[in-house]
Order: C-alpha cells, then sequence, then structure tokens
C-alpha cells in the first residue's frame, strides 16, 4: 500500500532576514603611483560581533611583475585615546592573496584603516583603505 503525501504550497512566505550579529564580509580596494611605477591593494574583512576582523590582502605592483622589492603592510584604528597598531608585516614583495592571522580586531565604534606600502628601491607609494 502507497502512501500519498499531498505537496503543500506556501503563498507570500517571508524570507526570514539574518541574525543580528551574522558576518558581514566586505572588501575595499586602493591603488598608488609614484611616477610609471604602481601598487594595488585590497583588503577583506569581516564584521561580526562588534568587531572588524581582517581575513586577507591581495596586491599587484608593477609595471613588470617582481618590481617590487619590500611591501610593508600595517592595519591601525583611532579610538579617543590614541592610535593603536594591530598588525604590521614587512617583507620581501608578494603578488596575490595572502591570509592575515587569526584574532585581529579593530572594534566597529573606532576608525579602522590598512595601508601597504610598495618599494621597488627606486619608487615607493603607499595604498590606503578605510576599515568602516
Amino acid at each position: 500500500m502507497k502512501t500519498v503525501v499531498p505537496a503543500v504550497v506556501l503563498a507570500g512566505a517571508a524570507l526570514l532576514a539574518p541574525p543580528a550579529d551574522a558576518a558581514t564580509v566586505k572588501q575595499v580596494t586602493s591603488s598608488c603611483r609614484s611616477g610609471d611605477f604602481t601598487g594595488l591593494f585590497t583588503l577583506r574583512y569581516e564584521t561580526t560581533g562588534g568587531y572588524h576582523r581582517p581575513l586577507n590582502t591581495y596586491t599587484t605592483s608593477g609595471p613588470y611583475i617582481g618590481d617590487v622589492s619590500v611591501q610593508t603592510l600595517q592595519i591601525t584604528y583611532r579610538d579617543e585615546l590614541a592610535t593603536h597598531t594591530v598588525y604590521t608585516r614587512v617583507g620581501s614583495a608578494s603578488q596575490g592573496t595572502q591570509s592575515l592571522p587569526t584574532g585581529l580586531a579593530i572594534p566597529v565604534t573606532a576608525r579602522g584603516s590598512a595601508s601597504t606600502k610598495f618599494d621597488s628601491g627606486t619608487a615607493s607609494c603607499t595604498a590606503t583603505v578605510p576599515i568602516t
């Protein structure tokens, strides 16, 4: 014996909004130039639980791959008291995506920013993005 289950169609079903503490991922990009030399910096971060949490960066520079010898990344925020450095990385050039350490956090009530200085040894420029 077969049991037939009737299909139920819900007309006008409402979509539920995500929870108030659900993470929102943002991506911000900035570029800089010094003569023919350019740099492009992108930061991805999520906002949840009252904090902006940087996830990863993407960088390119040139006009030629390998033009950059050093990149300096700095993530900071300013509150009513002072400017706080959340993360700094200085190292050889790395074109492409790089993950950031977990645990980086910027209060949503503060003004945050991230900047990358590109230095080819003969030219340099800094690209800065807001974290809001």
